[in-house]
């Protein structure tokens, strides 16, 4: 074992994710190991140097289909073809920025001497807008035109994607959520309770993961749109991390949702699943669930739905060890929303009920005093 790297290990030796690992795999580009008694993917030194390699030509923008006819031909010839490709596509794209510099910096001297205060000038500076668009798309020059296309391409790509970003200022956010109550962990029996007593709108964000994945974009949510055939029959890092992914791609879809319900209910309570780092400087109102059971609830539930399926007692086994790596082994540690974030817990042991819960977090968010 001592010779091999876990792929939690190898993700940050490297500082690449580990779902960018799985992908290199897919393609057949590196290759992991398993052992019997052992969950995890393992590496060796020949597939971390393989790594190293790959890590090397993409730094050098070599694309992934390139990459794999360097490592499938047994001469350098392949290599210095894809590499004088890159050196003439470089080119290429030197020769486009030329153009465009000379055309924005004539630009520049045509609105040095346009005046403002006239109507005529800002429709003039409107037209050469027009103008430079134009030439950009049909500019011509030696080679491959595809680079202006790609040029439009990206631009239109990075526009949709500040789109899909959060871009409303926090302090903004911040009074626009005022008046929702995360409860975080494991709260939807207390946030019902929460809701019928006080007559507070519950979103829960669980509840909504379809149509989450419905409206996800693959190509700036790919977490959420990852399809997952049998969730315990992934390595339990894989597993953890592939919901941090898709609880990360989800959350500006949560804020949108609780900044249009805040225009149709005085309070929300928002439960379940959401990246506390990207919100927390807007978070006005928040509470960790702890779960404290010398037993993992989550845990038990999937072993027991894991018995009741058609397959061997082996594999089983297998997955129902699996659950216990997933969602823990009876003795859970302290939530990081509480030790990085400073997020109060409200912790729940088998002898808690629903409403002694609901009655502290009610306490905790000043509920009682409505």
């Amino acid at each position: 074992m001592n010779d091999f790297m876990k792929i939690r290990d190898v993700s940050t030796k490297y500082g690449i994710s580990a779902r960018t690992l799985r992908y290199y795999e897919d393609m057949g580009l590196i290759h992991s190991a398993r052992c019997d008694d052992y969950a995890y993917r393992l590496y060796d030194e020949s597939a971390v140097k393989r790594l190293e390699q790959i890590l090397i030509l993409r730094k050098l923008n070599i694309n992934i289909k390139d990459i794999q006819r360097v490592f499938a031909a047994s001469s350098s010839e392949v290599v210095l073809d894809v590499l004088g490709s890159k050196v003439n596509e470089i080119d290429e794209e030197v020769a486009l920025l030329h153009e465009l510099k000379e055309i924005v910096v004539t630009f520049i001297c045509q609105i040095e001497q346009a005046d403002f205060n006239k109507d005529t000038d800002v429709k003039l500076l409107y037209d050469k807008a027009k103008e430079i668009k134009t030439q950009i798309t049909n500019v011509d020059y030696t080679g491959n035109s595809s680079p202006v296309n790609r040029l439009f391409e990206v631009s239109e790509k990075l526009e949709e994607k500040a789109v899909s970003r959060l871009q409303i200022p926090d302090n903004i956010l911040k009074r626009l959520l005022q008046n929702v109550y995360f409860i975080l962990g494991d709260g939807a029996a207390v946030a019902n309770e929460l809701g019928k007593k006080y007559s507070i709108y519950v979103y829960h964000t669980c509840d909504n993961r379809w149509k989450y994945e419905q409206d996800a974009d693959p190509q700036f949510q790919p977490g959420l749109c990852r399809r997952v055939p049998d969730y315990f029959a992934q390595d339990p890092e894989e597993a953890a991390q592939w919901e941090q992914e898709m609880t990360r791609d989800f959350t500006p879809m949560v804020i949108m949702d609780l900044i249009q319900l805040a225009t149709k209910h005085e309070k929300i309570i928002c439960e379940n699943a959401i990246d506390i780092d990207s919100i927390i400087h807007y978070v006005t109102h928040a509470i960790m669930v702890y779960d404290a059971n010398a037993s993992n609830d989550f845990a038990k539930m999937y072993a027991n739905k894991i018995r009741e399926r058609n397959i061997s007692e082996n594999k089983k086994e297998m997955l129902i060890s699996k659950a216990y790596a997933i969602w823990g082994d009876g003795k859970p540690e302290l939530p990081r929303e509480a030790t990085e974030h400073g997020i109060k817990l409200v912790t729940r042991n088998d002898n808690s009920t629903v409403e002694q819960m609901a009655e502290l977090i009610a306490h905790h968010f000043g509920l009682t005093d409505l």
